[in-house]
């Protein structure tokens, strides 16, 4: 167990906290320097991460600009100085790693086939859950297909091409991981403030009678540990999402305790961890690591949802927010994350929006839905279908009509992928890697994209820059 005492959580809280008021501040036009309040040094992404922001003056220069008539006279609003650009080298170029998670519902004897021909490193087999006793939920469908004959033959198939397997292990929902990871003393969240897309900080305080006296993650260590075993598979991934500030301390040693078995049974099996895009999601997978795991699966999707505008999934720019690729790759830098254990996670699907008329900036007039490429191979193979392309997000587009109206779709191409794959590199990440497999099935180019990515033929010649970047 490790001790109770965690200062650096106090310390991580602040951080989000502050991150919160910087990104409010980009948002509102206020330009805040995090280096200025203690924060990032020399951990701030060089380049190409989180916005640069000019420097708050000093009490000394409001003095100075107060002497010679400088201030507004609006006496609330405090005048910057243009940011002075820092020349840095970029970091080593990055590996080459490629995961890639297969959902329950994608195995079947056609993924078998297909697996023989994806150049994956690691497979993720997704996924087992636990009941509310710790015990894994053998009833899941995940957990059936995983343990029956469809997941020896994926595993047999990945093995064939050399790649290692993980089982990923999944909680989500803050109820759920309250009771999961929960402690009987919680009092509430002490804090409620963040950033990013999914609502974490916003809900309601954790209810202390909600926790057993026994963590229920004592009893699936064992299990998950002994199903690595059973299966022959090569370690572990866990996927939780949405936590309360005071059930980090659960989470952690979970992840730890997970690890010194893990490593006790299979001395050299591995221990990954997925976390969002969120800033949230950089403060998750920075406690990941101080529990020791071995890789950190960046989420770099979901930026638009079904709630959302309409817009690509991991845009590299975006017109309707603050957050995206870069903007998450500078968050996980600030919190300390190394990158040389970051996996950069891409989306092979796509989202498709009810939508006010034919145009890029027509609004959604209804929630979103996800929209996978294979499910559509005969209008993406049609050659007289014509695609269009947002050149800010980086994204692949089409706009149909029918009865119901106007419908905007986007996804990601093996086109937009390139680059996307190119920026984990530039920032020297470990590899990256896709949610999900059999989501580009049928389709040119994917499978060559990944094959050009193994073989270390996609660099920082393949970065994109758009011509205007958003707000120039």
């Amino acid at each position: 167990m490790l001790p109770r005492s965690r200062p650096w959580l106090a310390a991580l809280i602040v951080v989000l906290v502050m991150s919160l008021a910087v990104e409010l501040g980009l948002v509102m036009g206020v330009r805040v320097d995090l280096a200025q309040l203690g924060i990032g040094g020399d951990a701030a992404p060089s380049s190409g991460g989180s916005p640069t922001a000019a420097p708050a003056p000093l009490a000394s220069e409001i003095q100075v600009g107060q002497e010679a008539g400088g201030l507004p006279e609006n006496p609330g609003v405090i005048p910057t100085r243009a940011a002075e650009p820092i020349p840095s080298a970029p970091p080593p170029l990055g590996e080459t790693e490629l995961y890639g998670y297969l959902p329950y519902w994608q195995m079947n004897q056609a993924m078998v086939a297909r697996l023989r021909e994806i150049p994956v490193t690691t497979l993720a087999l997704f996924s087992v859950s636990a009941a509310e006793d710790g015990t894994l939920d053998q009833t899941q469908l995940g957990y059936r297909r995983m343990t029956g004959d469809i997941g020896q033959e994926l595993i047999a198939a990945a093995r064939a091409r050399r790649a290692s397997v993980e089982i990923v292990f999944t909680s989500f929902g803050l109820a759920q991981n309250h009771r999961y990871f929960g402690e009987p003393n919680v009092r509430g969240a002490v804090d409620r403030s963040g950033g990013g897309h999914d609502p974490l900080w916003e809900q309601p305080r954790a209810d202390p009678s909600s926790v057993s006296s026994t963590p229920p993650w004592k009893q699936t260590i064992p299990e998950l540990v002994g199903l690595v075993e059973a299966l022959g598979v090569d370690g572990i991934n866990v996927d939780v999402e949405l936590l309360y500030s005071d059930d980090f301390d659960g989470y952690i040693d979970f992840l730890a305790e997970l690890r010194a078995a893990l490593k006790e049974a299979v001395p050299k099996a591995s221990l990954s961890v997925a976390s969002t895009a969120s800033m949230h999601g950089a403060v998750q997978a920075r406690a990941a690591i101080l529990a020791g795991v071995d890789r950190v699966f960046l989420m770099g999707y979901d930026y638009h949802w079904s709630g959302s505008q309409p817009g690509g999934s991991a845009p590299l720019d975006r017109r309707d927010g603050v957050s995206n690729l870069k903007w998450s790759i500078g968050q996980y830098a600030s919190m300390g994350v190394p990158p040389e254990q970051t996996l950069l996670g891409l989306p092979l699907y796509g989202m498709s929006w009810p939508v006010s008329g034919p145009g890029r900036g027509a609004v959604s007039v209804g929630k979103g839905v996800a929209w996978i490429p294979a499910n559509h191979t005969e209008l993406l193979l049609d050659s007289t279908f014509a695609l269009s392309r947002d050149t800010l997000e980086l994204a692949e587009y089409f706009v149909t009509h029918d009865e119901d109206g106007w419908r905007a779709t986007f996804f990601d191409s093996p086109d937009t992928l390139r680059s996307k794959l190119a920026l984990a590199r530039d920032k020297g990440f470990a590899g990256a890697g896709f949610w999900a497999r059999g989501y580009e099935r049928d389709l040119p180019g994917y499978v060559e994209l990944m094959e050009e990515f193994r073989a270390g033929e996609i660099g920082r010649e393949q970065l994109y820059v758009p011509e205007k970047p958003f707000g120039q």
